[in-house]
């Protein structure tokens, strides 16, 4: 039997069956800590899921575990690994909600500009509703590589050192800061209203 990396176009019935844990466990399970990552990020998209209407919550689900996977071998082609995700999910059957979310995960749109693929971002992929991308947003960045709950502040700091300062990653997280905190606010004040903590 094939696995989720050898699929046609005629096996998209078989990849909708496979759940998106299970694909981005078997895709990314020699890219780093990926992996873990993903999972940490699929469980704050949880707790976050009910800001959103049935439609965008479970699209959010499937992209929190998803988000990363433009990093598999299977999958780069560009570099750019929002839009290699968005492109690899489209082709094998994922439906363009979930789509969507991976190509414009934590702003991908300043990196986009920098590697000059912005037109090919929207042009294929509609930006998603920004309440949906604020969540994705504020899940990875309370994420850590490995796996574990961090702060957005942290978790921004570990990607400026990570990435050299002359990187498109490193050049649009810095040019993106201000959009970066302001979904994490967005969504922590949701949150917060939610649970009674504001009114």
């Amino acid at each position: 039997m094939p696995t989720v990396t050898e699929h046609s176009h005629a096996q998209v019935g078989r990849v909708l069956r496979v759940g998106a844990s299970d694909v981005a466990s078997e895709l990314l399970l020699a890219v780093g800590t990926r992996v873990e990552h993903s999972r940490a990020v699929a469980r704050q998209a949880a707790i976050a899921s009910n800001l959103l209407d049935a439609q965008w919550s479970s699209a959010l689900c499937d992209a929190a575990w998803l988000h990363d996977v433009g990093y598999a071998p299977q999958a780069v082609a560009s570099g750019f690994h929002p839009l290699d995700g968005a492109r690899w999910l489209r082709t094998h059957g994922w439906r363009p909600e979930v789509c969507r979310l991976v190509a414009w995960h934590t702003r991908a749109g300043a990196e986009a500009d920098i590697r000059h693929l912005k037109n090919e971002l929207v042009t294929e992929f509609p930006p998603p509703p920004e309440l949906a991308q604020a969540v994705l947003t504020w899940a990875d960045l309370t994420s850590s590589p490995a796996g574990e709950c961090c702060t957005p502040n942290n978790r921004i700091a570990d990607i400026l050192h990570r990435y050299p300062p002359e990187s498109a990653v490193h050049r649009a997280t810095r040019a993106n800061l201000p959009e970066l905190l302001a979904a994490v606010h967005l969504v922590e004040t949701q949150l917060a209203i939610e649970q009674g903590v504001l009114q």
